[in-house]
């Protein structure tokens, strides 16, 4: 199987459908489980398969997109976005992930640490803050399905880079 060349663009169109699948009616009963934050977690697994060529212009405008579409603060997501992801590809520099739990436990730090930027920046800027059961439910179930996302995209989209890395 050939290397898919267009992986930037498939990112970024699975991007946009992980911004629209929450908003999306689905069912006109409200849903008593919060949904996992996918978008987040095919951010970190972006970083983690492929440090080198990601684009930050990608991470940035579908953060961007996140914001308008899910009425948050425009900019303080993408900009916490590009400082994670930018400390992830310079850890990356550094340290090798290959163990999957070491990876999962730098995704939930990952996770906590974009919670927390923002949750001292809605103090500072006097935003509403958000339920704590709804964003330890949010946690929770973002958390369990990153290895669901990190393993499709491993064995789906980046099956061919992880190959030609080992070489």
């Amino acid at each position: 199987m050939e290397i898919i060349r267009y992986k930037k663009s498939i990112i970024f169109i699975l991007g946009i459908l992980f911004v629209i699948f929450p908003i999306a009616p689905i069912s006109r009963q409200p849903l008593i489980v919060e949904k996992p934050d996918f978008l987040v977690c095919l951010i970190f697994s972006w970083l983690i398969l492929d440090p080198k060529n990601v684009s930050i212009t990608i991470l940035i405008s579908l953060s961007l997109i996140a914001d308008i579409f899910w009425f948050r603060p425009i900019g303080l997501w993408p900009i916490f976005i590009m400082i994670g992801s930018l400390s992830i590809k310079y850890m990356m520099t550094k340290i090798s992930l290959d163990n999957y739990f070491l990876k999962i436990i730098y995704f939930i730090i990952f996770l906590l640490c974009i919670d927390a930027c923002f949750f001292i920046s809605s103090l500072v800027g006097l935003t509403e803050k958000l339920d704590f059961n709804i964003w330890l439910n949010r946690l929770i179930f973002t958390v369990l399905f990153f290895p669901v996302i990190f393993h499709l995209l491993e064995n789906l989209l980046f099956k061919d880079s992880k190959k030609l890395n080992k070489k």
